[in-house]
């Protein structure tokens, strides 16, 4: 029998033979360094040498995080040649604890956009259907997930930007607590809103990779002190968990299957012993507008000012667009939207006091396709239920929980306090012990263009 490792590299490969060509998820791909890596591996299994809690598992990099041998572009010509000389600080992470890294997963130009419709390196495709768009700004890194490329994938999330991609390619995607993975040696959006964490199918997965790079890191200044996380032994208890189900904002304007889909979600977990409680999140509605249209507009103008003055010809129509209002954002106005992210931390920390988790929607909608995207407001609307929790610096997590009846996934959004990533992985372990929605797989297409 052919040793694991060495057998996930060839999975991996197999199906990025055939799938990367038709939805461009993965540059760089390195066969040649995986199969090394894996013989390695498979030789230590062998003399019982322990690798480490990811031993054998393949991953793909969002490739605005370094890793050496390849070029980090950020989906940028700024960035074309960019070969970095040290690895970023989850890549080492990675790497010592026994993953095989498959190639650079492709993403919205500059991390800045909901759709990964990239103008300079082409937009990435969803597997369950051509037309439809991945999801940003981690869209490689939720395709290449969804296709089986690789096992799992690390992405970034400013506002929503690895949830997206989980939820509209039928995976899991985690975004972990602010601070609680260092940023160290990637292209960042907001430095203080950044945050990288994995995606795969299995939340076990997820988990096992939040290990392995949840440490502190005192290079990155926002950088947190959190207690190093214990990969738990037993998963999925959630008898007596208190789940909280806001009864405004997160249920308004979307589709009837959206909502069917997580209301069936719901009763599930209370099957599994859940109590279910109607909570009030007041202030939510501000979300988006305070961080995503203030905070992060700004802050990413102010890093791309001068070559948006100098080199305008490098940047994207649509990110010119949001480059132009961050450029309009007063100082009071920024002032006010950080005074609102302390209300509503707040406002949080009191609602933690009486459930233990929250569930919401990911998104309002399944992906649109990539002719939906110029027109209407589809892209603001879809980071609208994922604004709040990245603001509030909580962890969530998007995971499947059904399909539109156009065969396209739909995704729950789990949030828990600050640090408490590990009530996320029990309800999510939970859920997927009692459906299958995340073991379901896109067809692989019979043309490549």
């Amino acid at each position: 029998m052919q040793a694991l490792a060495s057998r996930n590299v060839d999975v991996a490969f197999a199906n990025i033979e055939h799938w990367n060509s038709s939805l461009n998820a993965l540059f760089s791909p390195n066969k040649a360094m995986a199969i090394e890596r894996a013989s390695v591996l498979d030789d230590h299994a062998v003399k019982g040498i322990y690798d480490g809690v990811l031993a054998g598992m393949t991953i793909s990099i969002k490739d605005n995080i370094d890793w050496v041998g390849a070029p980090t572009t950020a989906a940028s010509p700024l960035y074309a040649n960019r070969y970095p000389e040290r690895n970023a600080f989850v890549v080492d992470r990675l790497l010592e604890q026994g993953a095989i890294l498959v190639g650079k997963a492709n993403l919205h130009e500059l991390v800045f956009g909901p759709t990964s419709q990239s103008k300079h390196y082409g937009p990435v495709r969803n597997p369950w259907n051509l037309a439809h768009i991945a999801g940003g700004s981690s869209g490689g890194s939720g395709a290449s997930v969804a296709s089986n490329m690789c096992q799992a994938s690390i992405g970034s999330d400013t506002a929503g930007s690895i949830r997206i991609p989980a939820a509209f390619n039928g995976v899991c995607g985690l975004r972990p607590t602010s601070g609680r993975v260092s940023n160290q040696g990637t292209i960042a959006v907001s430095a203080k809103f950044d945050t990288l964490g994995p995606l795969a199918r299995r939340v076990q997965d997820v988990a096992r990779v939040f290990y392995a790079i949840a440490q502190h890191d005192p290079q990155d200044p926002c950088s947190e002190h959190y207690a190093t996380p214990m990969l738990p032994t037993d998963w999925g208890d959630i008898r007596g968990l208190r789940i909280g189900i806001p009864k405004n904002f997160f249920f308004d304007d979307i589709t009837p299957e959206v909502k069917a889909a997580v209301g069936r979600a719901s009763a599930e977990l209370a099957s599994l012993g859940a109590q279910l409680i109607p909570i009030n999140l007041d202030g939510v509605e501000q979300a988006q507008e305070m961080l995503a249209f203030r905070i992060i507009l700004a802050d990413a103008f102010n890093l791309y000012r001068e070559r948006l003055a100098s080199n305008p010809e490098a940047f994207g129509d649509d990110l010119k667009i949001r480059f132009d209002i961050g450029a309009k954002v007063s100082g009071w106005e920024y002032a006010q939207a950080l005074r609102w992210v302390e209300q509503w931390r707040h406002t949080l920390t009191s609602v933690f006091m009486d459930v233990d988790v929250i569930l919401t929607p990911t998104i309002a909608m399944p992906a649109p396709t990539a002719a939906d995207l110029q027109f209407g407001n589809a892209i603001r609307s879809i980071p609208r239920f994922t604004c709040a929790f990245a603001a509030a610096g909580i962890p969530s997590m998007a995971m499947p929980c059904g399909f539109s009846s156009e065969g396209l996934p739909l995704s729950m959004q789990l949030a828990s306090s600050w640090g408490n990533e590990d009530l996320l992985f029990d309800v999510g372990a939970a859920y997927q012990s009692v459906t299958d929605f995340h073991m379901r797989e896109p067809r692989l297409p019979e043309t490549t263009s």
